[in-house]
């Protein structure tokens, strides 16, 4: 006859063996667990310094130059001024005038090699639609319509889809800027007729190109650049914003 005290210690036996497994088993799983999580982690910082090496080199800068920026950006400058490039920001809280000149001419350099792309693609944009419309007019003839005058506080006022002329001149006219950015801020459809080009386009191209109006908006047609030396302002200051009729 088997005697059930002799049984217990095995039954006991096997079942500390089972726990111990299970505390192994789960040793195990959290060991995996966090080494997936290291491993995450790892590829994420690594993918951090890529973008970081990469958005630096955007600008022609070093990874330490990059994240001053960003620090710069977490802190007051960007607060006092969101958004701001990342070659401002350096040159505005530059710590000598070494770092000052060196964002200077980094950004003087951007802006020249930014404006020379847009200025190209506006050559190609000219020569393709000369090759479709070859001598055919792109914008009507100019009106001078008295009754049609509209003054810049009204222009809020005009209802439906209306087009502007715009007469300017390049030279000594700071209201002609301005009136013209306030005018492609607003999303307005307009033709700006420049009296003082002397017939050259790289001079209108540069001037819009100051005046930070978008391309597309001149490739699309919203805007219109034209030579506007036959038109006569006799007696008239400038800038003149008539509605097209």
């Amino acid at each position: 006859m088997v005697n059930p005290l002799k049984v217990r210690p095995g039954r006991w036996g096997c079942g500390l063996i089972m726990l111990a497994l299970a505390f192994q088993l789960q040793a195990q799983t959290e060991q995996t667990r966090q080494q997936d999580l290291n491993l995450d982690q790892s590829k994420n910082v690594e993918t951090q310094i890529i973008e970081r090496r990469t958005k630096a080199a955007e600008w022609g800068l070093t990874d330490e130059e990059w994240e001053r920026y960003e620090s710069l950006m977490a802190g007051r400058r960007g607060i006092l001024s969101p958004g701001l490039d990342p070659l401002t920001a350096l040159g505005v809280e530059a710590r000598t005038d070494q770092e000052r000149r060196r964002y200077a001419e980094l950004q003087a350099r951007f802006e020249y090699e930014r404006i020379e792309r847009e200025l190209a693609y506006q050559r190609s944009y000219d020569e393709a639609i000369q090759r479709i419309a070859g001598d055919q007019p792109r914008v009507s003839t100019f009106t001078m319509r008295p009754e049609s005058t509209v003054g810049m506080g009204s222009l809020s006022q005009a209802a439906g889809p209306v087009r502007y002329d715009v007469v300017v001149a390049l030279s000594d006219c700071a209201a002609c800027d301005s009136t013209v950015r306030d005018l492609v801020a607003e999303g307005r459809a307009i033709n700006i007729w420049v009296t003082d080009s002397d017939g050259d386009d790289g001079k209108i191209r540069r001037w819009a190109t100051s005046l930070g109006i978008p391309v597309e908006r001149v490739t699309s047609g919203s805007v219109t650049l034209n030579h506007g030396a036959t038109l006569d302002m006799t007696g008239q200051s400038l800038p003149v914003v008539r509605l097209r009729q």
